[in-house]
């Protein structure tokens, strides 16, 4: 998403010059990339379950961009799906589809074909606990798919880590990427599933975990970069 940002919008214009009914006019299209708008994770509007799925009902309901309210000082990094939903409605307006868009800026470039919003009945492997399997999060059919919606393959995770990292390209291709000290990363995480991609001293780490403990593959993308770099000592 905060690729094809970058390659296709003024991301220094206020989001109210591609959406005016958003309330906050100072805030840039540059601050829904880097997390730096204010914007809270979701709405208040939007209750923060553990156990429920928080996106269903918003699947069929357009983004409420009244909602899109800062509660923290713009300039600051807080996680936020609510502003990359508002980046996925900035696309829309200016491309008429965002997910057509990310595929032609970035899936295509980097080889993948898979990644789907809403997989057909039997494509996706769910994880299990306790022996029943968790039912996946509406979030791919929801106002907030650019958030993290997408459905792919282990394999394509790695092309897009390959193609993200390549020597010598452009930064935009990690723009909205994480960075400390020589350490380059980006994660994410669903209900029950995460992923990590973390490039350190060399190394790169991809993980994708199922039914863990939150955080879980940063925790592994982590220890398999210490342990190979203890292996290069």
């Amino acid at each position: 998403m905060g690729t094809t940002a970058c390659r296709t919008l003024e991301v220094e214009r206020p989001v109210v010059h591609y959406l005016p009914d958003v309330p906050d006019v100072d805030m840039t299209v540059a601050d829904l990339v880097h997390h730096t708008s204010g914007l809270p994770r979701l709405p208040s509007t939007m209750r923060d379950r553990v156990f429920g799925d928080l996106y269903r009902e918003t699947v069929g309901v357009p983004l409420d961009l009244a909602a899109a309210v800062p509660e923290t000082p713009r300039g600051r990094y807080v996680y936020s799906n609510l502003g990359y939903a508002l980046l996925g409605a900035v696309l829309d307006e200016v491309h008429g589809d965002w997910f057509a868009a990310v595929r032609r800026e970035v899936l295509e470039p980097a080889g993948i074909s898979s990644v789907t919003l809403v997989p057909e009945r039997g494509e996706a492997i769910g994880p299990r606990l306790f022996g029943r399997t968790i039912r996946p999060w509406a979030l791919g059919a929801s106002a907030f798919a650019s958030a993290g919606g997408f459905w792919s393959t282990f394999d394509d995770l790695c092309r897009y880590a390959e193609w993200a990292l390549e020597p010598g390209a452009d930064s935009a291709r990690t723009v909205s990427w994480q960075r400390e000290g020589a350490t380059t990363w980006i994660n994410g995480e669903v209900r029950a599933a995460g992923a990590a991609i973390v490039d350190a001293a060399g190394i790169t780490a991809v993980v994708h975990a199922l039914a863990k403990a939150p955080h879980a593959a940063d925790t592994i993308a982590t220890a398999i970069i210490e342990q190979e770099y203890g292996n290069r000592a």
